[in-house]
């Protein structure tokens, strides 16, 4: 019976694997090639004997010392010798039996094999042989073990030593260990820098949770697309955060420095605090009382607010100047002169300085850091506060707007919010050449909105842009519009920026600058501004200020990418900024670690919040919760138990990255580490590697310990 013939279809599908197992040997054998993978270098002798010596040094880590005792021998040989020349040079075998050594023969020259004989040393002594000229530089010959009946036998090279005829001498120091071992400098200096790898590690770990925990909310995708904010509250929010910014600065910013000089002992302004708190507390009473009417209270409850900003403000600064007072303080406990409450200070001190925690250093840094940052601290709050404030107070009467009114609104505050945005990114691309490409993709997504709105209004009269039902023609279609829409924009504005300029040539924008209304604006930027405020108009006039906004989604698409982009480089290349930055040590290490933390946790918290059970999410929905609501006890009490475990491996993995960070000066055992085997010395180097692997198995089973108790 003859055989059925594969159908098309299978020989199609076997034609198919074949070519793909051909083009799979070919890539393959294109990456070994383009790797450079050869076992030439492999079997050098050289290398070999390199690498076997390396690795016997490494497992023979340097871990302990002993003291030891001594016996040097020396016996002469004639160098550069005629035949029958040096024969009394031999040292005859003593008679009280200390060790003596022989050379045969007693003369010789330059690359001649000579043999040396040693008796009566000590057994078991290690022996250094030495060879002595008479300018009395000398060389070491070999390192040899002494037998246990006192004997030793090793054949050496006579050196090449110009002008260095006469009477040389060879030299062999026998050692012995003596009393109780104990560990060695090498091993102290390894113990040093590995617990300052440890707490470098831990004080990134810890410096990157908070915005790690913030980075891992606005980057899940199940709590943001949940946020939509009315497109009005959004520009009018926008609009106002410069204005916020210098209000917050202007004002509050004194007051937070009033806080920094109380806190350090100035208390000339101590009239104007007393005059903040009494207005806080007259505020807070007055609004116990319920017999006013609702704008009343809500005049009322701005006001309470303001004064908890101010005071926060100030608390802040008095914050850091008490931390900048108590640093002054502690380095003096150790005065004789102090009275009985300073005691308690002056012991604080003393233990202070025997366990090595320098408070002190703390407590000046926090402060110094607040002193430095106040009048920042002020102008973010204060641009904050008015933003939402302003948003708040406006919502209810822009919700009463003609779709007219609506409509000419969304434009006057699109124009403005446009040209802020693009302007203020603009700004950055005068700073690096590769920062100008921001401006053009920012207008590119611009622009795709833009032209899709103007393609649903004009073309298919989808006034609203509310329609939810479209063939697959018209989706296509819109994607079209939306890619065109994109695309010309990103093009108008590289092309117009003149951002080839910095992406080829590596130049930044011409800072030619133009007046307008007394104010010197950079070319660049009024060119940013002017794109932006067009695309800004014409959006907010097409979608007014009622159309709902999904900013939450925008704001996870922010998030994402500049996670990815931490995430992408890695701490190497960050330590190597860091060091530039702040000098050779840890702290550059903790900064490098802390980045990449940062885009390492917040990743693993997003996740791991996408991944929870949604029940109680739509069940406090349903019930009218807010978004913070929801965060706060349908979020937070699943992922307490993850985050906690992410963080501890964090930490570990922290340790070992410390270990690379330090070969670029980044501090930790790394930098020790680097230097040790700089210097050949893979004996030390054997330590540090040996301390680095328990450190990082007592981290993970301790943090396997503190999971299993916590979660």
């Amino acid at each position: 019976m003859a055989s059925t013939p594969p159908p098309p279809r299978t020989a199609l599908r076997r034609l198919l694997l074949v070519l793909l197992i051909a083009a799979g040997v070919l890539l393959y054998a294109r990456g070994w090639t383009v790797t450079d993978i050869s076992l030439d270098e492999v079997g050098d002798v050289g290398r070999q004997d390199a690498v076997g010596r390396a690795m016997r040094e490494l497992l023979s880590p340097d871990i302990f010392d002993q003291e030891r005792e001594s016996q040097t021998v020396l016996t002469g040989f004639q160098f550069n010798c005629e035949e029958g020349d040096g024969q009394g040079l031999i040292q005859a075998a003593p008679t009280d039996g200390s060790p003596y050594i022989t050379v045969s023969p007693t003369c010789g020259s330059r690359n001649d094999i000579v043999t040396v004989e040693g008796f009566n040393f000590r057994a078991g002594a290690v022996g250094q042989l030495r060879w002595v000229p008479p300018n009395g530089q000398s060389r070491p010959l070999d390192v040899l073990d002494v037998g246990t009946d006192g004997y030793f036998k090793t054949e050496v090279e006579v050196p090449s030593i110009r002008g260095g005829s006469g009477i040389h001498e060879i030299e062999m120091e026998g050692s012995w260990p003596i009393g109780s071992p104990y560990f060695s400098a090498t091993t102290n200096e390894v113990f040093t820098k590995m617990v300052e790898t440890v707490f470098l590690a831990l004080m990134a770990t810890t410096l990157a949770l908070p915005l790690s925990i913030i980075f891992g909310f606005l980057a899940s995708r199940n709590l943001m697309r949940l946020i939509h904010v009315p497109l009005g509250s959004i520009l009018l929010a926008f609009v106002l955060l410069p204005v916020g910014w210098l209000l917050g600065s202007l004002l509050l910013g004194p007051i937070g420095q009033l806080g920094v000089r109380i806190g350090t002992g100035d208390f000339s302004g101590t009239g104007a605090a007393a005059l903040i708190l009494f207005a806080s507390s007259v505020t807070a009473g007055t609004a116990k009382r319920r017999e006013f009417d609702l704008s009343g209270d809500r005049l009322r409850s701005i006001g309470i607010s303001l004064i908890a900003l101010i005071v926060g403000i100030f608390l802040v600064g008095l914050f850091g100047g008490m931390a900048i007072t108590l640093s002054q303080a502690l380095p003096q406990s150790t005065d004789a002169d102090f009275n009985s409450f300073n005691e308690t200070f002056r012991a604080l001190g003393q233990f202070v300085q025997t366990t090595g925690m320098d408070i002190g250093n703390l407590s000046e840094t926090l402060g110094q850091l607040v002193q430095l940052s106040i009048t920042a601290i002020a102008g973010i709050a204060g641009a904050v506060y008015l933003s939402s404030l302003t948003g708040k107070l406006a919502r209810d009467w822009m919700r009463h707007l003609a779709l007219s009114q609506s409509h000419i609104l969304g434009g006057v505050l699109g124009l403005f919010g446009g040209a802020l945005l693009l302007s203020g990114v603009a700004l950055t691309g005068t700073w690096a050449a590769l920062l100008g490409l921001i401006a053009p993709v920012i207008a590119a997504s611009l622009g795709g909105q833009v032209l899709e709105m103007l393609y649903r209004r004009f073309i298919e009269g989808d006034t609203d842009g509310k329609r939810l039902r479209l063939t697959f023609q018209e989706r296509a279609t819109l994607q079209f519009v939306r890619l065109l829409g994109t695309v010309v924009a990103f093009l108008v504005t590289f092309i117009w920026l003149d951002i080839g300029r910095g992406i080829v040539d590596g130049r930044l924008p011409v800072e030619d600058i133009v007046a307008i209304a007394g104010l010197s604006i950079q070319t660049f930027v009024l060119k940013a501004a002017i794109i932006g405020g067009v695309l800004g108009l014409v959006g907010g006039a097409l979608a007014g200020i009622h159309q709902q906004i999904p900013i939450g989604m925008s704001a996870y698409e922010v998030t994402r990418t500049i996670l990815n982009t931490l995430r992408s480089i890695e701490p190497l290349i960050m330590g190597i900024v860091f060091v530039i930055w702040v000098g050779i040590g840890p702290f550059a290490g903790v900064l490098a670690l802390t980045l990449h933390s940062i885009a390492s946790l917040g990743k693993l918290y997003s996740e791991q919040t996408e991944g929870i059970d949604p029940g109680p999410l739509e069940a406090m929905q349903a019930t009218g919760a807010t978004w913070l609501q929801m965060v706060v006890y349908g979020v937070v009490p699943q992922v307490v138990p993850p985050f906690i475990a992410f963080t501890l491996y964090r930490w570990d993995i922290n340790v070992r990255m410390s270990t690379i960070i330090g070969f670029v000066g980044g501090g930790g055992i790394g930098f020790l580490l680097s230097q040790q085997i700089n210097l050949l010395r893979y004996s030390d180097a054997g330590v540090a590697v040996l301390a680095i692997a328990i450190v990082v198995s007592v981290l993970d089973y301790a943090s396997a310990t503190i999971r299993e108790r916590m979660i």
